[in-house]
Formats: structure tokens, sequence, C-alpha cells
């Protein structure tokens, strides 16, 4: 606390000290206030680019799942067509493995930016609810006039029926984890039902295949059979 030295000479009327101290710590409440407030644009800034951040690192999680998803999918269904079926679907399988970890190292960073901000959020928080005892303290430390004694109050007791309500960014959150569940769970149910479509599709491509195959083997074998006999017919002419 900064204290108010005067020369030896100088005397002052107890009314005139007691008004030149309250100004003093006036100034100096002042300051400190401006200095807070002046840093309340960065902290928004800052705390707007971090939730931009987090957005952008949500979306590119999600981005990065889909684009797994989807290429299996095809791949899966390429797998049908090909000789070695079961080792190709392998190496899709680890192809999807390899996008989705890269989707859980961004979905990680957006955890912890959004577990910062929080925690900034918090602290600021109490920071403000500590701010009047801080300026409590700097108050004139002459004793305060004394207020008439007023009658002590009952404490109501807490209602059985009450309920804390939640807080608008707690809704906000938990509305939008909703969101998130729901068209995650609906865009899951709309790729499965590409995959087995695509799936059935190779399917039924790979049976018409084999059965035209067959069909032209057959066909194949008839005409080599056909040159066989005929073949063994000029042969049974020639030795007559």
């Amino acid at each position: 606390m900064t204290h108010l030295t005067l020369p030896a000479r100088c005397t002052l009327k107890p009314e005139l000290r007691s008004t030149l101290r309250r100004a003093l710590f006036a100034a100096l409440l002042g300051t400190t206030t401006l200095s807070a407030l002046a840093q309340t644009p960065a902290d928004d800034a800052r705390r707007t680019a971090d939730r931009a951040r987090i957005g952008a690192l949500e979306a590119e999680g999600k981005a990065l799942r889909a684009e797994a998803e989807a290429r299996f999918a095809t791949a899966e269904a390429a797998c049908y067509e090909r000789f070695l079926v079961n080792r190709c679907i392998d190496q899709a399988r680890k192809e999807r493995l390899e996008t989705i970890q890269r989707a859980r190292a961004v979905e990680a960073e957006a955890r912890r930016l959004t577990l910062a901000e929080r925690q900034r959020t918090a602290e600021a928080l109490l920071a403000e609810g500590a701010r009047p005892t801080a300026v409590g303290s700097m108050q004139s430390p002459e004793a305060p006039t004394a207020l008439p004694q007023l009658p002590a109050l009952q404490p109501t007791p807490p209602s059985p029926d009450a309920r804390i309500a939640p807080s608008p960014e707690s809704e906000r959150i938990r509305a939008e984890r909703e969101t998130r569940s729901e068209e995650a769970a609906a865009d899951a149910v709309r790729r499965r039902a590409a995959a087995d479509a695509e799936r059935d599709a190779a399917r039924q491509r790979a049976t018409e295949e084999a059965s035209r195959r067959a069909q032209q083997a057959e066909r194949d074998r008839d005409r080599y059979e056909e040159r066989q006999r005929r073949y063994e017919e000029e042969q049974a002419q020639k030795k007559k």
C-alpha cells in the first residue's frame, strides 16, 4: 500500500488528509481497472481464434473419417473383382485405419484446445470473483462508520424440488454434441447402405462375368469337339 509522506513542517487538517488519501486510493484503483480492461480485447481475440481453430479441426476430423469410409467402401467393392480378394480387402482396411488415425490426431488437438479454453474461462471467472476482495483491501485504512445492527436473517432451507438450471453455454455444447452424434449416425447409415449396394452390385457383376465365362468355355468346347469329329471323319474317309 502506498502511504503519503509529508514534510515535517507541513501540517494538514484531518479532514484534508482523509480526502487526499481517498483521492490517491481512487487514482490507484482506476489505474488497476484500466490495465485490466486493456487486456480484455486481446483475450477476446485469442478466444475467437481458438474457437475458429477448434471448429476447423473438428470439421477436418469429420472429413477424414468420411473420406476413410468412402474410400474403403469403394476399394472393398473393387476387391471382389480381383483374384486375391482377402488380401485386397486387408489392404483397404489398413489404408482406412491410417486415415482414421489421422482423424483421431486432429480430433485430439481440437479437444486439447477446447480444454485449454475452458480452463482459461474458469480462471477468468475466478479472477472476476476475486476482484471485489482486492478492491476492498485497497480501501482507506480508516475505520468505517458503524452501520446500524440489523437482525440476523434465518437461512431459507432449500426446496426439495429445486433444480440447478444449466448455463446457456452448457446447453449449447450439449445441443452441438447431440447434433454431431445424430449427423454421425446418419452418415454411418448412409455409408453402410452405399457400401452394401456397391458390394451387391460387385457380386452381381462377378456372378454375371463367371456365367459368361462358363458359357464361353462351353461354346469353345463344343467347337473343339466338332472339329475333332470332322477330323476323325476325314481320316476315316481317306483310309477307305
